[in-house]
């Protein structure tokens, strides 16, 4: 997980197909902005020699996190705001799953469901796979969203890269975007608060780093007051182990989220 305190910017006019064109890159360092401005000219060193023919440079290439730090939980959860000025929990080991759909089977083709009988066939698929014998010592907080469910894994840190994380994200059904984005970042992430179109407001695209804005400023007082009214996910139950109680970081989940509030999801 790559989420850094200071970021800058590095420009350069650079030939691609006969045309000059203007190219950004971003260096990001906890310690200063001369770090990062070394970091951006690296990457940028590197992306005019890919420019250039040579491959294989951004293979192993794990993606930053651009996003500015709103509040650090512990070295490995950090809170940030993302492009759209969500609220956003970035966990290096504590997974989140995000099922938007039931699995398809051969009947279902056939059948149309509403939006509240796919959740509870989500809900029921998680309980029968929590059941097995093969996630036995392990707990799952069960949560429903605005589209399906989300799942908090309790018990053992996992790896976002390894295999056998992802093995268990697709068999629970994951969304492949958000499975394809937690192995490019190398984290988990679930929105804590909610999307602006759900409450009725404009989206605002947030750049970072950004210098003053009071037109962001504006919007995000507008935008937080709104929040308050809504939910982004509600707590159904802890399926598993029992004796587990939430970590501060599932703690901060649930408040900020208004997991046990009676509101309008969104």
């Amino acid at each position: 997980m790559k989420i850094f305190k200071h970021w800058t910017a590095e420009k350069r006019q650079v030939n691609i197909q006969g045309e000059k064109q203007e190219i950004t890159t971003y260096g990001g360092s906890n310690t200063s902005i001369d770090e990062a401005a070394i970091r951006a000219k690296e990457k940028m060193e590197k992306v005019i020699r890919k420019i250039n023919g040579e491959s294989g440079i951004f293979d192993d290439y794990q993606v930053e996190i651009r996003e500015e730090i709103l509040q650090t939980v512990d070295e490995k959860t950090i809170i940030t705001r993302n492009r759209y000025g969500a609220q956003v929990m970035n966990a290096e080991n504590l997974m989140f799953l995000d099922i938007d759909k039931p699995k398809a089977s051969l009947g279902g083709f056939f059948k149309k469901s509403t939006l509240e009988q796919d959740k509870e066939k989500i809900f029921e698929m998680v309980r029968k796979l929590a059941a097995t014998p093969k996630y036995q010592g392990l707990a799952f907080r069960l949560y429903e969203t605005y589209q399906g469910a989300r799942v908090i894994v309790m018990g053992k840190s996992f790896d976002p890269l390894d295999r056998t994380t992802l093995d268990m994200m697709n068999e629970f059904n994951c969304d492949k975007l958000y499975t394809t984005i937690c192995k490019k970042q190398g984290c988990f992430r679930a929105r804590l608060t909610p999307k602006p179109y759900r409450i009725k407001m404009k989206a605002y695209k947030v750049k970072y780093p950004r210098g003053m804005d009071a037109s962001f400023e504006s919007w995000l007082q507008s935008y937080e007051r709104e929040s308050r009214n809504y939910s982004v996910c509600r707590f159904v139950e802890q399926i598993g182990v029992s004796t587990f109680g939430t970590t501060e970081a599932v703690r901060i989940h649930d408040e900020v989220t208004g997991a046990t509030a009676r509101q309008p999801l969104a």
